[in-house]
């Protein structure tokens, strides 16, 4: 029995900021490579760990758009709601989305609950879906399925193999589960797949869309898991390339994000130019704070100058 996962999704009608390319289009020439996989190696169903939309409620437009395409799916899709899915986080807001609306319009497109599982002859599934409980002191990556099946555990939690700069995520070296296999998403880079040496295996391929233009996004390669369970105790689980995903750099545009990072750093050097309580001297006069920053970046003499003579132009037109 076979499974295939795909990370996150984030449909949206859009494109982000950073895609200079038909975003829309390319997650839909995804979508059907997906399905044509699932065909290929004749899985039961696709599972997904959320984030289907990257918001909350999209255009009728956009949910039609998409709807249309989920219904070219030739297998289950089970899903759980993500943070993107639901409003301010909070589950409570889940039958009011977009989300919610796509299981009626869709019979094989299922959303899990917390509660749910879904049961196989060899696997058991279960999801553990975005909340205020999600990484809190590891919670969200145990199973509350407790029968002799291979047990299959997917959850929308920040589950990294490194420590990041924020406080809210989970350590694969940390996780305490009786699940056999973990499949997550949230974090779009992913990590691949994780053998521990307890034998619990745990997967993220990223996410199946590119929105931010970091370095790592333009990177990263654009793949699914392939699951093959062969019975109670065994499986395999193996990553999948899609072949109609262009390369970072042609569909990511840099330009954005390195202006907003240069922007960035001229706002915290004079923020730097102007703090009191270390004996230097407070900068406040402009024609200073330009001679400054030109002595700390070693900056030629005809651009300083030639920056003075713009301010003080500024100045007597102002006048």
């Amino acid at each position: 029995m076979r499974f295939l996962f795909v990370g996150d999704l984030h449909l949206r009608g859009k494109k982000p900021r950073n895609r200079i390319d038909d975003y829309k289009e390319a997650v839909k020439t995804k979508l059907r490579e997906v399905f044509a996989l699932a065909e290929q190696h004749q899985v039961k169903a696709i599972l997904c760990p959320g984030d289907i939309w990257d918001w909350p409620e999209v255009s009728i437009g956009v949910l039609v758009e998409f709807m249309q395409m989920f219904r070219e799916c030739p297998v289950d899709f089970y899903t759980c709601a993500g943070n993107h899915d639901i409003h301010g986080y909070n589950l409570d807001t889940y039958d009011r989305t977009s989300l919610r609306l796509l299981t009626e319009l869709v019979p094989k497109f299922r959303v899990f609950s917390e509660s749910q599982v879904m049961v196989y002859p060899d696997v058991a599934i279960t999801f553990a879906p975005y909340s205020g409980r999600m990484d809190r002191e590891g919670y969200g990556y145990d199973t509350h399925w407790m029968d002799e099946q291979l047990k299959i555990h997917v959850a929308h939690g920040m589950l990294l193999d490194h420590t990041p700069p924020f406080d809210r995520f989970t350590l694969l070296k940390d996780v305490v589960t009786t699940a056999d296999l973990i499949l997550t998403g949230h974090d779009h880079t992913g990590y691949g797949i994780y053998r521990r040496a307890d034998g619990k295996v745990f997967c993220n391929p990223g996410s199946l869309t590119r929105i931010s233009a970091s370095t790592g996004e333009l990177e990263r390669p654009i793949q699914v898991a392939l699951i093959d369970v062969m019975d109670k105790q065994t499986f395999d689980i193996q990553l999948i390339p899609l072949q109609s995903a262009k390369p970072g750099a042609e569909v990511l545009d840099r330009s954005k994000i390195e202006a907003d990072q240069k922007r960035q750093y001229a706002m915290e050097e004079f923020a730097a130019l102007i703090q009191t309580g270390s004996g230097e001297k407070v900068l406040l006069n402009i024609d200073d704070i330009v001679e400054t920053i030109a002595q700390k970046e070693a900056l030629a003499p005809d651009v300083v100058r030639k920056t003075l003579e713009k301010i003080q132009e500024q100045r007597l037109g102002a006048a």
